[in-house]
C-alpha cells in the first residue's frame, strides 16, 4: 500500500511539473481581428526601392480580439515589384494600449476580372505599451485593397488577420 502511495504521489509530482513547464511559456493567445480603412500612396525621398520614390500610408478601423475597438495606421515603402517589405504598424486599443507590429509579403498586380489587389502578408508583433508592453507573436495578414487607377491616390483597402498574441 505505502508503495502505492508512493508511485501515486511521484507520478502527480511529474505530471504537475509538466502542466507547470508547460504554462510557464504558454501566454500565446488567438490573435484575429478585421479592419477597414485606405491606403494612401505618398512621396518620400527615403524610398528609393521604386522609381516614383513612393510610400504606402494606410488607416482604418475595425475590432481586434483582446484591443477592441481599434485603429491602426501602417507605412511602408511602396515595392517597384510584388514583395513588400519593411512594413510597421501600430494598433491602438480602445483604451489606448498599443501593439506594434511589422510585416513583410506578397502584392501582385490588380485581378483584372474584380480590380482587387490579393495581398498575403506574414506579420511579428513586436512589442506594444500599456498591458501589451514586451507584446510577441505574429501570424498572417491579408489585405484585400480595391484598385481605382493611377491617377487617384488613395484607394479603400480592408485587413484581416490570424495568428497568436502573448503579453
Amino acid at each position: 500500500m505505502r508503495r502505492i502511495l508512493v508511485i501515486l504521489a511521484v507520478s502527480g509530482l511529474v505530471a504537475g511539473g509538466l502542466v507547470t513547464a508547460a504554462n510557464a511559456h504558454s501566454d500565446s493567445r488567438p490573435f484575429k481581428g478585421s479592419l477597414t480603412g485606405s491606403v494612401l500612396f505618398v512621396p518620400d525621398e527615403n524610398c528609393t526601392n521604386n522609381p516614383w520614390t513612393m510610400r504606402t500610408d494606410s488607416v482604418a478601423k475595425g475590432n481586434v480580439s483582446h484591443l477592441g475597438r481599434t485603429d491602426m495606421t501602417s507605412h511602408h515603402c511602396t515595392p517597384a515589384g510584388t514583395e513588400v517589405a519593411g512594413g510597421e504598424m501600430t494598433l491602438v486599443a480602445a483604451n489606448g494600449d498599443e501593439v506594434y507590429i511589422e510585416y513583410a509579403g506578397f502584392a501582385p498586380g490588380p485581378d483584372p476580372d474584380t480590380g482587387i489587389i490579393y495581398v498575403e502578408l506574414e506579420y511579428e508583433i513586436v512589442g506594444g505599451d500599456g498591458r501589451f508592453e514586451g507584446a510577441h507573436g505574429g501570424g498572417e495578414m491579408t489585405v484585400h485593397v480595391v484598385f481605382e487607377g493611377f491617377e487617384d491616390f488613395e484607394w479603400p483597402a480592408t485587413w484581416s488577420w490570424t495568428g497568436t498574441i502573448g503579453y
